[in-house]
């Protein structure tokens, strides 16, 4: 094998290893993510429902799904 051919395999070689870390670290952030939202659900969950106080215009925002 000539020295240029080595180069061209220890490239591949680091970029396909570089190509592993970068999914890696994308699979650990999307559970973070998933996690962190979890968290958040759990918090608005143990939220009072409370109503508006005066009820007056503007202050009241009728939602019909």
């Amino acid at each position: 094998m000539d020295a240029l051919t080595a180069s061209i395999v220890d490239t591949a070689s680091a970029m396909k290893a570089q190509q592993l870390a970068s999914e890696m670290n994308v699979r650990l952030l999307d559970k973070a993510l998933d996690a962190s939202a979890q968290q958040a659900l759990s918090l608005l969950s143990t939220l009072p429902a409370g109503s508006p106080s005066g009820g007056g215009v503007g202050q009241v925002l009728d939602v019909i799904a």
